[in-house]
């Protein structure tokens, strides 16, 4: 079945590279949030992953999904910043609202398996720790799931919208893969966030692993929900697509310098290892946008060229 003849452009190919994505997407989820190997790494190596996605996360939000949601949008700078303003300020108070991306959970159980490297933190006496389990009711973990639920269905909604948007001008078989790879990489550190509070409030594996399986199938919801949702805009499908797009640029940004940066501030003893995880994660980032232009032979701005210099041709 093809997922984009639901409401994508015509000329968009098979969604068969997006049910990829979001299979493995799922499956990153399941892996992160049911394996305790990764939710016993160690304290350095969280913050490692942390940092490498937080640029990975900042590189895809300025280099990829802004200079499309741009050519989207008939190359219309200030409407696209505005959208991106707009993602930023909702993910910060979503955010603010469910404490969603509480990392600290996940470290603290880390922590308190293997120790803290010989380090003594800080930054963690000042409320970056989660409180002790003693603390936490039977739900508190809810309020974390609802926030990383309510935020993968905008990840599925600008996977699809990248998968669309980068077919459409001509990025073949890397369609949609810088996108794809940010959420990728994030989805298991969110998924072993919610293991970790309901291994906390005394959930059951069983209860942990319903959890997780819902949480995993969030992103694919979110991607379908905004196919079907495309046709009911009619000829202003290009602009919904740039919308969703800079809203997601914004919303990659705010996660990125609102909760996973601050790691490579906070731990003054690895320093140079986690900005160069943060160097690295960007120049990946810049890697695949390259390869991507490069793939179908000249810039995907000069898409929006031609159109401009139509109207511009005198009659």
């Amino acid at each position: 079945m093809n997922l984009f003849a639901a409401g994508l452009p015509a000329s968009t190919p098979s969604a068969v590279p997006l049910g990829v994505y979001l299979l493995l997407i799922a499956l990153a989820a399941i892996a992160g949030g049911s394996s305790v190997a990764f939710l016993t790494l160690g304290h350095r190596t969280m913050q490692v992953l942390l940092s490498f996605t937080g640029g990975m996360l900042l590189g895809v939000g300025m280099l990829h999904l802004l200079p499309h949601a741009t050519l989207e949008l008939d190359g219309d700078i200030d409407t696209t910043m505005g959208w991106a303003l707009g993602g930023f300020v909702a993910m910060f108070l979503l955010e603010r609202a469910f404490h969603g991306h509480a990392h600290h959970a996940a470290d603290s159980a880390c922590d308190h398996d293997h120790g803290t490297d010989g380090h003594h933190h800080g930054h963690h006496q000042h409320g970056h720790r989660a409180p002790a389990a003693s603390t936490r009711g039977p739900w508190a973990w809810a309020g974390a799931f609802s926030g990383l639920a309510l935020h993968s269905l905008a990840d599925g909604a600008a996977l699809a919208a990248s998968v669309g948007a980068d077919a459409a001008h001509g990025a073949g078989p890397l369609a949609g893969v810088a996108t794809f790879l940010a959420i990728l990489l994030h989805k298991p550190l969110d998924a072993a966030i919610i293991a970790a509070l309901m291994t906390e409030a005394g959930a059951s594996r069983g209860q942990r692993l319903a959890a997780i399986i819902a949480y995993a199938l969030v992103v694919p919801l979110g991607a379908i929900s905004f196919l079907m949702s495309l046709p009911l805009f009619g000829g202003q499908q290009a602009m919904v697509l740039g919308v969703a797009l800079a809203v997601a640029g914004g919303a990659f940004v705010c996660i990125a310098a609102a909760d996973l940066l601050p790691e490579v501030q906070f731990h003054t003893h690895d320093r140079l290892l986690l900005t160069t995880a943060l160097a690295l994660g960007l120049a990946m980032a810049w890697g695949i946008t390259v390869a991507e232009r490069s793939s179908h032979g000249h810039s995907l701005h000069d898409h929006g060229a031609a159109p401009a210099a139509a109207t511009a041709t005198p009659t």
